[in-house]
């Protein structure tokens, strides 16, 4: 649930970064040009800005997923050792 709420922050963040400051980022910069996909030149902006918030969300949910992990304690119980006994003298 964490994560989803990671992807989609990061997501926004990125996607409204990327439409306002008009230095092409790499991911989105390159999709117009691929030659797959014709887009007019209007809509070029918001389609770069898209998979750029699209790509960095995943790169920053895909971390953060992986920093979660390492520190979250294990929660495997070990139940193959039973307690011993006491011998009474």
């Amino acid at each position: 649930m964490r994560g989803g709420a990671v992807f989609v922050c990061f997501f926004i963040l990125f996607t409204a970064a990327s439409y306002a400051v008009p230095v092409p980022l790499f991911p989105g910069s390159i999709v117009p040009l691929l030659g797959f996909v014709t887009i007019p030149s209007l809509y070029a902006p918001f389609v770069s800005a898209f998979v750029n918030g699209l790509v960095y969300g995943f790169v920053v949910w895909l971390v953060f997923v992986l920093v979660s992990r390492r520190f979250e304690e294990p929660k495997v119980y070990e139940m193959s050792k039973k307690p011993q006994k006491r011998k009474h003298k």
